[in-house]
């Protein structure tokens, strides 16, 4: 088990920069990775890859960015610059948001949320492993391949939902979770997406725990 730390993103005149100080004093507590997340302050990606890279030796995460407000194309070159910038030290954790953020406040439709994640993952996953996409599902298309450095970044979904779990064992990279206890994520979440992982002959998935302390 690693250990890590989630931040939420400062306020201030120079939020970057004080980024940069938690950052760096992260990593020289030993922390193995630092996870911010996306909400209606700093954009995650952006703050982590400006204060980043010059802090070395730590893991950077995202938890998690929404994915309805972004094309997966447009979030795959986002992501992918980011973990140039950061030495191919990303890792991308998106997920749904709640159904009060994407349709009152962005003005998206909810319906179906796990059908959304998984055409979103169809043409993300891709993208960033470098490959070109030509997919057209119920609510997303694309016809694009990327010349962006620092592909190959891990992708996790957030998930607890059972499909939701499926879908992050099958084809991502493991999941991302917040305030899940601990019977939860043995009794649950872990046999679930790791039967998932192996039922398509995939490594065990990661499991990111995210607890305030």
């Amino acid at each position: 088990m690693r250990v890590g730390l989630y931040l939420d993103a400062p306020q201030g005149d120079d939020p970057i920069g004080a980024l940069r100080e938690q950052l760096a004093a992260a990593a020289a507590d030993g922390f193995s990775s630092a996870w911010l997340s996306n909400i209606f302050h700093l954009d995650a990606l952006t703050a982590l890859a400006a204060a980043g890279g010059s802090v070395p030796g730590i893991e950077y995460g995202t938890a998690v960015v929404p994915t309805y407000p972004r094309h997966p194309a447009a979030l795959a070159q986002q992501a992918m610059t980011a973990n140039a910038a950061l030495g191919g030290r990303l890792t991308l954790g998106i997920g749904l948001s709640h159904q009060v953020v994407i349709e009152h406040m962005f003005g998206y439709s909810f319906d179906r949320p796990a059908r959304h994640m998984k055409e979103y993952l169809d043409i993300l996953l891709p993208l960033v492993r470098g490959e070109q996409v030509k997919y057209r599902g119920e609510t997303l298309s694309a016809n694009i391949g990327l010349t962006t450095p620092g592909a190959g970044l891990p992708v996790l979904v957030a998930a607890l939902a059972p499909r939701m779990l499926k879908l992050a064992g099958a084809v991502a990279d493991g999941t991302v979770l917040w305030m899940t206890g601990p019977k939860t994520v043995a009794e649950h979440v872990a046999p679930a997406i790791r039967a998932a992982a192996q039922e398509a002959g995939r490594t065990p998935p990661r499991v990111v725990c995210g607890l305030p302390v």
